[in-house]
């Protein structure tokens, strides 16, 4: 399963708002570092109850978003 992250970061918590199947926002407190893909993926793992090796960043575009392969 892919999924789209739009992702908006110095947020004042960590939030999902999901605005279309397998396509969310999230507002993470963190400014974009190396560590970012990391604490997304964590994000990530406790929100759809999977483990974060089922996780893999397949691509970051332009715009900010971020695309995720979940195994299924």
């Amino acid at each position: 399963m892919k999924l789209t992250i739009k992702v908006r970061f110095n947020s004042s918590y960590p939030k999902f708002e999901k605005v279309a199947p397998s396509k969310y926002i999230l507002y993470i407190p963190e400014s974009h570092t190396k560590e970012s893909e990391e604490f997304i993926k964590e994000l990530l793992s406790k929100k759809l109850g999977i483990m974060n090796k089922d996780i893999s960043l397949i691509d970051v575009n332009k715009e900010g978003e971020w695309s995720f392969h979940i195994k299924e």
